[in-house]
């Protein structure tokens, strides 16, 4: 079995060089999924069997060659997904990852389906694509940070409920004395 392999495609690194080169970045806009798994090649200019593509919600810089896509999947279409792609703005296949007699995950039908990919972005010109959020952000990638301030906000919550507590008592202790 081969270990599946993101292909950055002929047509996807020209873009990304012509938009470099003209002064712009490229834009990474969608995810798209498809149903055919195969060894990915650089000359594809679409997925084999595309079911659907979403725009990417969420998106991390990791570090100057690394980023994290996150896109959802919904609707009413069940497919079986083994191939992705990332697209950009112009609709040009940038990027590809599959392999053969691989199945990645199952998209039900009526359910959602959240992807998440990080990707080695050394193969491109540096300071070269910018990535374009959907309408729908998640905030997939601040889950920690959403944590950690869930987390605080309830400890406040509690101490301001104990001291609460504390009042009250030292009231009725003060109503009794008055009696």
């Amino acid at each position: 079995m081969t270990e599946p392999t993101m292909i950055w495609t002929h047509a996807g690194l020209a873009a990304v060089l012509s938009a470099k080169n003209a002064g712009f970045k490229a834009a990474f806009t969608h995810i798209g999924a498809g149903c055919q798994s195969y060894l990915p090649h650089a000359d594809q200019t679409r997925l084999r069997d595309e079911q659907q593509r979403v725009a990417i919600v969420d998106y991390e810089q990791l570090s100057a060659t690394q980023i994290r896509l996150g896109a959802k999947f919904s609707g009413d279409q069940a497919y079986e997904v083994r191939e992705i792609g990332i697209y950009l703005d112009s609709g040009i296949l940038v990027a590809v990852y599959s392999a053969p007699d691989t199945l990645f995950t199952y998209k039900s039908a009526h359910s959602s389906w959240i992807q998440k990919l990080t990707l080695d972005i050394s193969a491109l010109p540096t300071d070269s694509v910018t990535i374009t959020l959907g309408t729908e952000n998640l905030n997939l990638m601040l889950t920690h940070e959403l944590a950690t301030l869930a987390q605080t906000h309830i400890a406040q919550m509690h101490r301001q409920l104990v001291m609460f507590q504390r009042l009250q008592q030292l009231e009725n202790i003060v109503f009794k004395e008055k009696q």
